[in-house]
């Protein structure tokens, strides 16, 4: 397989957003780990929420959303009326792969901020893309 786009449209490149965050951090004389998690717009169609509050208030609502649906998954399995076991079994691998993973975002920003706070640097969040197009 090539990286040659199809239909007029790039493939994803394997580890851009990995990457777009090692440029920012260096572009502001910061380590990845005091940078966080990636603050940019590229490839958003709305503004990300990406600060510790927004990042917390967001685990909050995907835990509280996820506990509602493995609740109602448990209750159908209860009382026997599951009619369709793969929806109910990729609702679950769903969950489990969401809820930790809003966590562990909003604790890897929640770090940076200590980090950075601790050394007394400041972050200008990006308003463009770190790279230029190919």
């Amino acid at each position: 397989m090539s990286d040659a786009p199809e239909n007029g449209r790039r493939s994803r490149r394997k580890g851009y957003y990995k990457r777009q965050i090692e440029l920012e951090a260096a572009k502001q004389g910061l380590t990845v780990e005091e940078y966080g998690v990636y603050k940019g717009s590229a490839g958003s169609v709305i503004e990300p929420i990406n600060s510790a509050g927004g990042l917390l208030f967001l685990a909050i609502l995907i835990s509280l959303f996820s506990s509602v649906a493995v609740v109602a998954g448990v209750v159908t399995l209860i009382n026997n009326e599951v009619t369709s076991w793969v929806e109910l079994i990729v609702g679950f691998a769903i969950v489990l792969f969401v809820v930790p993973t809003s966590w562990a975002y909003y604790l890897k920003e929640r770090k940076a901020v200590r980090l950075r706070r601790a050394s007394g640097k400041t972050l200008q969040h990006p308003t463009r893309r770190s790279t230029v197009r190919d």
